[in-house]
């Protein structure tokens, strides 16, 4: 499993970090409020829906590790493919295949 986290603002203008987690050809998103140290440990991480803005701001997140050579082109192919219309975030085992 691979886990890219960035921070970003919801609606109310507070502080949200986003954990992407991708594993099997497929995305989970979780997201918790921004704490601080002292707080990091009691927060817990909420599963979240995936929106346009979000998958850009993945697909951001991603480029500029890409650019560093720290992630494939593959992930960020994928998220292209997926804002394009041309792929999906389904799990394998949902689509009809092999339980």
């Amino acid at each position: 499993m691979e886990t890219y986290s960035w921070q970003d603002r919801d609606e109310a203008g507070n502080k949200v970090v986003y954990e992407a987690r991708y594993f099997g050809g497929w995305w989970q998103l979780v997201c918790a409020p921004k704490v601080g140290r002292s707080q990091r440990d009691e927060v817990e991480f909420t599963p979240a829906e995936f929106t346009e803005d979000i998958w850009r701001a993945l697909r951001a997140h991603l480029w500029a590790k890409y650019q560093r050579r720290r992630v494939s082109w593959d992930l960020v192919s994928h998220i292209d493919d997926i804002l394009a219309g041309k792929a999906t975030n389904e799990r394998r085992d949902q689509r009809g295949g092999k339980k």
